[in-house]
């Protein structure tokens, strides 16, 4: 049965004999469909239609929330603390340039924030994601929500992949992995969170922020940032300006991010300091926290983008203030790496 559901909204969004006669789904429809899918319906080949078919044409923000709202029903969520923030990332990783993420969101844990790193690992032939360094350097992520939750109080710092919490996920991601190209799945898994959290978002450059924003306001966002970091990541260009959107309050603004405003510019971005990518990350972060530019002002502009984002700082300046005192004081290096200070 769930076959034949699945093959019926292939043909409404693909068109029963072309293109032309397809249609996006409403919202309702769309949680349907992934609804669906996270139950096991339809056939490995149907997934992969249906992937295609959403991938040509771009989703549309409706489907995005019903997509999202499917997806989140089977969730169990850590319960946030004041000024916690949380940040989703990509399957994809980086490929020319060495994620720093995990240095901001260590910065901004240790200036106050509390952060929540959604993560899992690379996709094959992807670059490392924060899930991947995380395990590499710090340890085993959280297994569960409650483990999160503890790990905030305890760090004000805690990475899990809420995607392992369902076993719905688990064809999904298969299945996109054998299709090969980054789609729905991926697009999904980054909009898992309370919808009254506080929300970072990375996202490809081109004409998404919209689109982007307005699935978030649908599903009750009230603070976010979407940001065309490098490569589709968190982390904030040093040599250029980065566009992205916060959504606050209600309304959506353009945010543009230059770096020489914060004085944190540079010639270049941190570069691939080894052959393995993996390891290229690790040694970036540790540069990072140990006040070493440029991937020290990389992550003291993205920590300064998690603190605006925690509500504890009202400007973009003076957060970058506090990200670079605890960077410099050893106090960023210490939490992440859990290292008892005097």
């Amino acid at each position: 049965m769930g076959e034949v559901d699945l093959r019926r909204w292939i043909r409404v969004v693909g068109g029963t004999i072309s293109a032309s006669q397809g249609r996006n789904l409403s919202s309702r429809e769309a949680e349907e469909v992934f609804a669906l899918m996270l139950e096991g319906g339809g056939s490995d080949g149907q997934i992969g239609a249906f992937l295609s078919v959403i991938r040509g044409r771009g989703p549309a923000a409706d489907e995005l929330v019903g997509f999202a709202r499917a997806a989140r029903k089977r969730l169990n969520f850590p319960r946030l603390p004041e000024h916690a923030v949380v940040v989703a990332t990509t399957r994809l990783g980086k490929l020319q340039n060495p994620p720093i993420g995990l240095a901001s969101a260590a910065a901004a844990a240790a200036a106050g924030a509390r952060v929540l790193v959604q993560a899992t690992g690379r996709v094959p032939d992807g670059g490392p994601t924060l899930g991947d360094l995380w395990q590499h350097q710090v340890g085993a992520q959280c297994s569960n929500a409650a483990e999160a939750e503890r790990e905030l109080k305890r760090r004000g710092l805690a990475c899990w992949c809420p995607t392992r919490e369902d076993s719905g996920w688990e064809r999904l991601l298969r299945v996109e992995e054998e299709v090969g190209l980054r789609s729905l799945p991926d697009q999904v898994s980054k909009l898992l969170a309370p919808a009254e959290a506080p929300l970072l978002v990375p996202s490809m450059p081109g004409p998404v922020l919209g689109l982007a924003g307005e699935a978030l306001a649908s599903l009750g966002h009230q603070r976010c940032i979407i940001l065309q970091g490098i490569e589709g990541s968190i982390d904030p260009s040093v040599v250029e300006r980065s566009r992205g959107m916060l959504l606050e309050e209600g309304m959506k603004s353009p945010l543009r991010l230059q770096p020489a405003d914060l004085g944190l510019d540079w010639p270049h971005e941190p570069h691939q300091a080894h052959e393995d990518r993996l390891e290229a990350a690790r040694q970036a972060t540790a540069k990072a926290l140990m006040a070493i530019a440029p991937e020290m002002h990389v992550a003291q502009l993205g920590a300064a983008i998690l603190l605006r984002l925690s509500g504890l700082y009202r400007d973009f300046a003076t957060a970058s203030v506090a990200a670079r005192e605890v960077i410099e004081n050893g106090k960023a290096y210490a939490l992440l790496y859990d290292v008892p200070r005097a």
